[in-house]
């Protein structure tokens, strides 16, 4: 009777694990990496669902539903490292994607070569990372980046200030601002060079510890060097912090990149005073491609807030991931690296076409940035590229005549 039970007990065993089995046939794991209980890490993950719900209602991926899993990586490299290994080694994950952090996205790239898993990130934007793959195509080839770079943030900016602070309000002291982190470097060293060739007078540059909260200082040596525009940069620091302050002490222009300056959160975080502030915007409610004022639509009804700076490119590098795989006809990262080396995709923020170091191409029929500038009723409207503007620039209240 003992002897039975125990053959019963294998028998159920058996079947159970068979059925887990089947069952986990029938998924395809994907990891996203996120900041946990941050502006930025939401918007990420949020991005993730939708795409995963709208992916599984059309019949999933050559017929088997996505399941996502998300781990917290807290901006922190090491913590990065672990939620990589924990989505590879532990959930099983064909591909991870996201991080808010070029430091921790930098981090992952040799566990991604080690394990020879598909890394993609979706909110890294540092330069170090191509300089890396660059450094050894063979082991980084498994990383692409579906996010802009720097330089496309830089690029979008200085045409910005240029067209409009400079040439059409006639701002000629400019200061920079920017959070000290390793996407930011490249950044300010190419706005310092581009003000200087445009024959602008740098009057105040210097980095703010992420973990600042008074910035007071700051503006006040601004506004005392006799700055016409604040050119901002921050990602992983709050903006409502710093803006509420700036317009507390009635500062100049101010605009530039700001990670958490994009969302209606925002807006309502700084209590209204980021009224003429003017920003990046990585997915407004304009029809950059077919695909942007549906997906917006969508978004905003689901999770009842605009798209943060990671949202469509996480949501966009998901589907293109389906599309590589259907390409492909196979999960196998190594199947798929070629497949998406040719990729030609059109998504909610623009068209993707990978370069020679798995950058997506960035300029006119590729992808855009739209600055879009907080109106005082809490609306934004781009006014910069002027082929994307839908309105016009404005000062702020307390410099207008």
């Amino acid at each position: 009777m003992k002897t039975r039970r125990i053959v019963m007990g294998s028998v159920l065993t058996v079947f159970f694990l068979l059925i887990a089995s089947l069952a986990m046939a029938q998924t395809i794991k994907i990891g996203v990496m996120a900041p946990f209980k941050t502006p930025s890490g939401e918007d990420q993950m949020n991005g993730a669902k939708l795409a995963v719900e709208n992916i599984n209602a059309q019949g999933g991926i050559l017929g088997k539903k996505i399941e996502l899993i998300l781990a917290n990586d807290e901006y922190k490299p090491e913590k990065g490292v672990m939620a990589y290994k924990k989505l590879v080694l532990e959930d099983k994950c064909e591909v991870v994607f996201g991080t808010c952090s070029s430091g921790v996205a930098k981090a992952v790239m040799d566990q991604m070569a080690r394990y020879k898993q598909l890394w993609i990130p979706t909110g890294a934007a540092s330069e170090a990372l191509s300089d890396l793959y660059k450094s050894d195509p063979g082991k980084y080839k498994y990383w692409f980046r579906v996010m802009h770079l720097s330089g496309d943030l830089s690029t979008a900016v200085h045409e910005f200030i240029y067209n409009l602070p400079v040439k059409k309000i006639g701002a000629k002291r400019i200061a920079i601002m920017a959070e000290n982190a390793l996407w930011t470097r490249d950044m300010v060293k190419a706005a310092e060079q581009f003000f200087k060739e445009k024959g602008l007078e740098v009057v105040y540059s210097e980095f703010f510890d992420t973990e600042t909260k008074d910035f007071t200082p700051i503006f006040t040596k601004i506004i005392n060097a006799k700055a016409d525009f604040i050119y901002e940069i921050s990602a992983h620091v709050d903006g409502a912090v710093y803006i509420k302050q700036w317009y507390d002490l009635k500062g100049p222009m101010i605009g530039g990149v700001s990670g958490t300056g994009v969302t209606d959160r925002y807006w309502k975080d700084c209590g209204g005073k980021a009224t003429s502030e003017t920003v990046v915007v990585y997915v407004m409610r304009t029809a950059i491609t077919p695909k942007t004022i549906p997906f917006y639509d969508q978004y905003m009804e689901k999770f009842k807030i605009a798209p943060g700076y990671p949202t469509g490119y996480t949501y966009d590098a998901i589907h293109m991931y389906k599309a590589a795989v259907e390409k492909a006809g196979k999960t196998d990262a190594d199947a798929l690296v070629p497949v998406l080396e040719k990729m030609d995709y059109v998504g909610v923020v623009g068209r993707y076409v990978f370069d020679q170091l798995h950058n997506p191409k960035y300029g006119e029929g590729y992808r855009q940035l739209p600055l879009g500038q907080w109106r005082k009723d809490g609306s934004r409207v781009a006014v910069s590229p002027k082929s994307m503007a839908t309105g016009e620039y404005e000062l702020p209240p307390w410099l207008k005549k």
